[in-house]
């Protein structure tokens, strides 16, 4: 997949015939996969390019001032995008006065001027531009006078539930990673480097990795089955998000125990991929129930991850792809 970052350094000779999609596509989920696949379908037809266009930052960061609680990391949706056969992704800057753009002037200077496109294929609810003026009746209306087809995909739903981005963040700030990873092209991950922490673990038996996440989406507090990547090793783990309410400390802390792995992470970055949850978060009356309980935890992540791996995989030797 060509990645081009900024309208300016979209090389024209690279992108032929497009059929583009517009977008954040945060979590690439079934929706935007559902998208992604009709884009790719009409370019095939067509002998064309399958074009995303997305942007960076999120528009909540520049509208309202916000960091946005996002589902994937940049790195993240541009391996997802890549991973569903699209041709270019063009990454463009997200300003205040992107946000005020003319519709009128986007569609001819970027999407036709630009990319060539000879169709655009959008979400049922897409909008952009100054007060949300470039939605799907005006881009029909640009489409019939300027030479290209739109579009609009219906929603994906599951259940009674429209698959969409909020609706899968409401999922793990809930907890439901479980339920949040089947709408997704892989589980929610956090990664982050281990730091010190209060080597509480370590003098209970369980030593573990504490991380500062690189997102500000969090799973509410609580314990989890988790796989652990560290370099292109996987391994089974279990991690504990809260502010330890036993030993009464304040502030949340991610701390993850690291299955049959030895050795020294301080430092290191590792990723934490959540598959299910085990418990809420519980303030124990002594170190002993707290220790039982980390034992229960520990069998049961074991038996809900070991259930998820084919019989020839050991643990360590699956490469993070």
């Amino acid at each position: 997949m060509e990645i081009f970052r900024g309208n300016e350094n979209v090389d024209v000779n690279k992108v032929r015939k497009a059929v583009v999609t517009i977008g954040n596509f945060d979590g690439c989920h079934l929706g935007h996969q559902e998208i992604f696949r009709r884009t790719r379908e009409h370019a095939a037809r067509l002998g064309g390019m399958a074009v995303v266009y997305t942007f960076d930052p999120h528009p909540a960061a520049v509208i309202r001032g916000i960091t946005p609680e996002l589902i994937f990391s940049q790195e993240e949706k541009i391996a997802a995008i890549a991973s569903f056969g699209m041709d270019v992704l063009v990454i463009a800057p997200f300003t205040r006065m992107f946000a005020n753009t003319n519709p009128e002037n986007f569609v001819k200077e970027i999407i036709v001027r630009l990319l060539d496109a000879q169709g655009l294929v959008v979400g049922y609810d897409f909008s952009f531009g100054r007060q949300a003026a470039g939605d799907i009746p005006f881009l029909r209306r640009m489409g019939a006078k300027m030479g290209f087809f739109v579009e609009s995909v219906a929603p994906v739903t599951c259940g009674d539930t429209v698959v969409s981005s909020s609706c899968i963040r409401r999922l793990i700030q809930n907890g439901d990673v479980a339920s949040a990873r089947r709408l997704l092209p892989h589980p929610f991950r956090l990664s982050g480097e281990v730091v010190h922490g209060m080597a509480r673990g370590r003098n209970l038996g369980f030593p573990t990795a504490n991380i500062v996440p690189d997102k500000a989406l969090l799973p509410a507090f609580g314990v989890y089955a988790v796989f652990v990547y560290i370099g292109s090793e996987r391994y089974m783990g279990a991690v504990n998000i809260g502010n330890n309410p036993t030993f009464g400390d304040v502030g949340t802390s991610i701390e993850t125990f690291v299955f049959d792995f030895k050795g020294d992470l301080y430092g290191s970055r590792i990723t934490v991929e959540f598959i299910e949850p085990l418990r809420g978060e519980i303030r124990f009356a002594n170190k002993e129930h707290l220790i039982a309980q980390i034992e229960s935890d520990c069998a049961q992540a074991r038996m809900v991850l070991g259930a998820m791996m084919p019989d020839s995989e050991t643990l360590g030797a699956k490469e993070f792809a």
